[in-house]
């Protein structure tokens, strides 16, 4: 598994920054403040996210960025099957997901893990931060260098992390123990906690025995307190019976007065409902000459309303008259004319129903005739007629007459070559032959070897090579045949096909028509040919029925435009019989309506000379009236109506308030109302026995006597309860104290116990460690700081009593304490614990090494071993070095060391 890489999208000083880092060695160079730290802590956070402490906060708010709402990153790893992930945190909100399957085409998942560093690494924060992230020791003395790697190997050796003491632990138990204590020794807590448990137990027995008397006081004290309920019972019922016959006669006079009062009442809230200001003196002869006044004007108002009426009707006829339509009829109206033309209209339209009826009844008739199915019938015996024409031309070609005499004059061919060929074989057959004659005569005279086979094979070359240019024109032919022929066999293939599918087209187009054969489909064709031509004539007669509609129509717009200009003028908008006569009574009576007009305006004229002279009279009326309303103080008749009714009602209600008073007082006599009513709310009348009052008094004082008495004894033993109390404890507060030192006292035994065997555990596996890590420690480590230091150390020694030493190789009788050796030493051996430890905590899992500036101190020589060393562990797993100088990079190209450079 190694880190592929970062993308730091808000993070510290970085927006958008992208890192790709290699599976082997990787050296990012900044210088500083470049933010190399920074890269290195966003790896960690991405993994491992911020502690919950006070270093992680400071932390957090350090790398939050200044410049951006943002905080966020992803970081990507490799495993070895080369399985992509990829990590997504969010800072600010916390959230922390893993994408898994990133670059497979399979569907990518996606699980929220806080700290993914543990579930791909197998390692915690720590683990990671003491073995793989690997930082400076810093800038301290050799002396104090050497104490600090001390004690991580002590520290390592014991309980396998560097930051843990198992010395300090076992002090810190101790010290829990000793602050616990004995119970037998007082100047210990536990000593102290057992003495005061004991007071406590001898408090809680007192306690108990004082809390037994108090409860047979408060026994006494119930009794008592029930004798003293009794009397009070006695008493309330004496003082109810004299009270009830006291009551009861006051009752009686209060049910007497009752009535009356709220009759008193009733007329008082009558009399608040009067104004002070509408009860005012007047004139009463005033008053009737204002009443006689106002009949008077009711009579005119009446006879002005009915003369009104008058006028309105007179001047509604007049109106009707002036806007009846014979008065818009002028001298160019000519009725005759329209009358002439609406005759004209109505035959037209009568003409032009019976046009579109019989158009109606023609479209009905060749309606069951569909014109489109003929069409399609005629053009697919068309088409059918068309398809018999190509195949009557497809079967011609087809014609194999050429056919076969092509065929024939290729095997003509073919002979007269094979014949050519077989001549030349016997030619030549017949000079090898005739060799075998002249061999003999050859040999004796000439002598010359093998001059019989040189003679023999020219002629039967010179044989062969005639052959071959006599038979290459018939080849050639014969070949020029067979392309001829595989052309032909390829048209008639084509031709074959060609008429194929025209003959099932034909028997589809038939098929279609809904006819068995052509035969068929020709009869058909005759019936729809005839169908078609008798459509066509019912069609001609139909549209000419139509021209006629369309003339008339034409012919009765014109008349519909004339007749409206003229109906128009008489505010007629419809053509109609009804409007027709009305424009004709018009015309007859626009005389007398004129005569009309002239009666009612002389009508109208004289009703309103009436009307004005009543409204003089009413004037005058009216004058009067206002001046007697104004002597008076009122602004109109009907407020001094009102008034005048509110005084007289006030006077009888008074009147009436005065005499249901006066009988209201001679039945209370001495009582108040209010007061007696109040008492005896509550008391109801019944049969109440008479009583002697003396007697019952003298009862209910002896009664309180005896109350007083036995109160004195209650108090005295309040008094004595109450010096038990403030003598003894409360057995609550005594079993709560009891209870805190009992708790503190098992608390400390508990710890003590727990530190006894906590102690005990961690001594068996801090030998446990001893015994299997402290050896695979001890090795890794040697191993790795011997390499460093070009074998100039071979070992680091770690006695029984925890002293570090290291073994020089030239003598390695002579132990090395580490406070003697160097600073670039001490960092070598840092280095070699760090790496040695990653290895064995991590299981030899191939997790990414990580180095921030932890070569400042090394000189040339230790560097170069440093990178031989990492670039050999980089062939197991991911090594990624932080430097501020240029000289690991330049010193790895020296040294042949491949590696991927990163720059800041």
């Amino acid at each position: 598994m190694y880190i592929s890489k970062l993308h730091l999208r808000s993070f510290g000083k970085f927006i958008h920054k992208k890192i790709y880092f290699e599976n082997k060695f990787n050296i990012v160079y900044g210088e500083n403040e470049a933010g190399k730290s920074t890269v290195h802590n966003f790896m960690e956070a991405m993994l491992y996210g911020f502690d919950d402490t006070e270093e992680g906060e400071q932390r957090f708010n350090k790398y939050k960025p200044w410049n951006s709402n943002l905080y966020k990153g992803t970081l990507g790893l490799k495993d070895t099957n080369d399985e992509k992930y990829l990590i997504s945190k969010d800072f600010l909100l916390g959230t922390s997901q893993v994408f898994f399957n990133v670059s497979d085409d399979q569907e990518v998942k996606e699980e929220e893990i806080l700290n993914p560093g543990e579930h791909f690494f197998n390692m915690n924060k720590i683990s990671f931060s003491n073995t793989v992230s690997v930082r400076q020791l810093g800038n301290k003395t050799e002396k104090e260098l050497a104490a600090e790697l001390k004690n991580k190997i002590i520290n390592l050796s014991k309980t396998r992390d560097e930051s843990i003491s198992i010395d300090r632990i076992f002090q810190r138990l101790n010290s829990i123990k000793e602050e616990a204590g004995n119970e037998n020794d007082d100047k210990t807590l536990l000593g102290q906690y057992s003495l005061r448990l004991k007071e406590l137990n001898e408090a809680r027995e007192n306690s108990i025995n004082a809390k037994r008397q108090v409860m047979f006081l408060a026994m006494e004290k119930k009794k008592i307190k029930n004798k003293i309920q009794e009397i009070n019972i006695r008493i309330d019922e004496l003082k109810k019976e004299l009270s009830d016959y006291e009551y009861s006669k006051e009752k009686e006079i209060l049910l007497k007065a009752e009535p009356i009062k709220k009759e008193i009442e009733e007329l008082n809230k009558k009399l608040l409902s009067f104004k002070e200001e509408d009860i005012i003196k007047y004139s009463e002869g005033d008053y009737k000459e204002a009443v006689a006044i106002e009949n008077t004007l009711k009579s005119m108002y009446k006879q002005v309303r009915t003369l009104s009426d008058a006028t309105e009707e007179k001047e509604d006829e007049l109106f009707n008259s002036i806007n009846d339509i014979s008065n818009k009829i002028g001298n160019e109206f000519d009725i005759d004319r329209i009358n002439a033309d609406y005759n004209v209209y109505k035959e037209n339209n009568a003409k032009i129903n019976e046009l579109k009826e019989k158009i109606a009844a023609g479209q009905e008739n060749i309606k069951n005739t569909n014109a489109d199915e003929i069409d399609k019938l005629i053009d697919s015996y068309n088409d059918v007629e068309d398809i018999n024409r190509k195949t009557e031309t497809v079967n011609i070609f087809l014609d194999d007459k050429n056919y076969n005499k092509m065929k024939s004059f290729r095997r003509a061919q073919i002979l007269s070559g094979f014949l050519w060929v077989i001549t030349g074989a016997g030619a030549a057959f017949g000079t090898w032959w005739y060799k075998l004659l002249i061999t003999g005569y050859i040999n004796t005279y000439y002598q010359v070897p093998w001059t019989e086979n040189i003679i023999a094979g020219s002629i039967t070359a010179v044989i062969g090579i005639m052959i071959l240019i006599i038979i290459k024109p018939f080849l050639t032919k014969a070949k020029s045949a067979k392309n001829e022929i595989e052309s032909m066999e390829c048209e008639f293939a084509d031709h074959t096909i060609n008429l194929r599918n025209l003959n099932n087209s034909k028997d589809e187009i038939i098929k279609k028509s809904g006819c068995e054969s052509f035969d068929e489909m020709t009869e058909m064709f005759g019936r729809m040919v005839t169908e078609k031509k008798l459509y066509e004539e019912k069609m001609k007669l139909i549209h000419y029925d139509e021209d006629s509609l369309d003339a008339l129509t034409n012919e009765n717009n014109e008349i519909i435009n004339n007749l409206k200009k003229s109906m128009l003028s008489l505010n007629l908008d419809r053509i109609s019989d009804e409007n027709i006569n009305t424009a004709n009574e018009a015309y007859i009576r626009k005389d007398a309506v004129k005569d009309q007009i002239d009666k009612l305006s002389k009508d109208i004229e004289q009703l309103k000379n009436e009307i004005s002279k009543l409204d003089k009279e009413i004037s005058f009326e009216e004058k009067r009236l206002n001046m007697i309303l104004k002597s008076n103080d009122f602004e109109d008749l009907d407020s001094f109506k009102k008034s005048v009714e509110i005084n007289k009602e006030y006077a009888e209600l008074i009147n009436d308030r005065n005499y249901k008073e006066n009988m209201l007082q001679n039945i209370l006599g001495e009582y108040n109302f209010d007061e007696l009513a109040q008492k005896l709310s509550n008391f109801e009348l019944s049969e109440v026995k008479p009583v002697d009052k003396q007697e019952y008094s003298l009862k209910i004082y002896k009664l309180n006597e005896e109350k007083t008495r036995l109160s004195e004894d209650i108090n005295n033993i309040l008094k004595e309860i109450q010096e038990i109390e403030n003598s003894n404890r409360t057995l609550a507060e005594i079993e709560e104290e009891i209870d805190f030192y009992e708790n503190k006292t098992f608390a400390f035994k508990n710890k003590i116990k727990i530190a006894e065997i906590t102690s005990e555990k961690i001594r068996k596996i801090s030998d446990s460690i001893k015994g299997d890590f402290m050896p695979l420690l001890k090795k890794s480590i040697s191993d790795n700081f011997s390499y460093l230091t070009s074998r100039r150390y071979s070992d680091v020694i770690i006695d029984e009593d925890m002293n570090i030493t290291v073994a020089e190789e030239v003598n390695k009788q002579r132990n090395i304490e580490l406070e003697s050796l160097s600073g670039g030493t001490l960092d070598q051996l840092y280095l070699s614990l760090r790496i040695g430890l990653s290895s064995i905590l991590s299981g030899n899992q191939n997790i990414p090494l990580i180095f921030d500036d932890s070569f400042v101190q090394y000189d040339g020589k230790r560097l170069r071993n440093s990178l031989e060393m990492l670039a050999k562990e980089s062939e197991r797993r991911q090594v990624i070095l932080f430097t501020c100088q240029e000289r690991e990079a330049e010193f790895a190209k020296s040294l042949n060391i491949k590696f991927n450079y990163i720059k800041l």
